[in-house]
């Protein structure tokens, strides 16, 4: 179960160390963690929480060097309601006050319906060629293959130099109309 965590006897006697503020969406402790010697904490709920949640326990001692947790059970809501929980220690010689929010419950999740088919990586139907695109790799394939014969029979390297240019541009032409 969550817990909002607050530190009895940390820096000197009958000090409370608490967080500012805590939000909650269902029921949670308050865990009292004392560092030192046994103390009695009172614990309370402001009029707009109280209407949201209600104390187990008011009043605890908690012993030295132990943690003692007060349950705090929280109402279904629609709307969140915010409010103050203040914490006291030493018969009130001592207080310190929380900022709590709680909020409607997230048990059931956050309201999105996510699709199944959302975590399956998407694949790109490819469409089929048309006729431009065949008509395209024909001639490419023809060209490729006159480069490659005209450098294998005149065995020149200004000739071969030139095959590989037309090879180059064949291909990269190629791969632009396909993309």
């Amino acid at each position: 179960m969550p817990a909002l965590s607050v530190h009895l006897n940390r820096d000197r006697p009958r000090d409370i160390d608490a967080p500012a503020s805590y939000v909650a969406d269902e029921p949670f402790d308050v865990a009292l963690q004392n560092h030192g010697q046994g103390s009695h904490v009172h614990v309370r709920l402001d009029e707009s929480l109280s209407r949201a949640a209600r104390l187990r326990d008011d009043s605890r001692y908690v012993e030295a060097d132990t943690t003692a947790r007060i349950g705090v059970d929280t109402q279904p809501l629609s709307e969140p309601v915010t409010g103050r929980l203040t914490v006291s220690a030493g018969y009130g010689a001592e207080t310190e006050t929380v900022e709590l929010r709680i909020e409607p419950s997230r048990a059931g999740g956050y309201g999105i319906d996510v699709d199944e088919e959302l975590a399956q990586p998407q694949t790109e139907a490819r469409e089929p060629f048309d006729a431009e695109t065949v008509g395209l790799l024909v001639l490419a394939v023809l060209t490729l293959v006159a480069a490659v014969a005209v450098a294998v029979l005149v065995q020149s390297a200004v000739v071969v130099a030139a095959a590989a240019f037309v090879a180059l541009v064949t291909v990269v032409g190629v791969v632009l109309a396909l993309t």
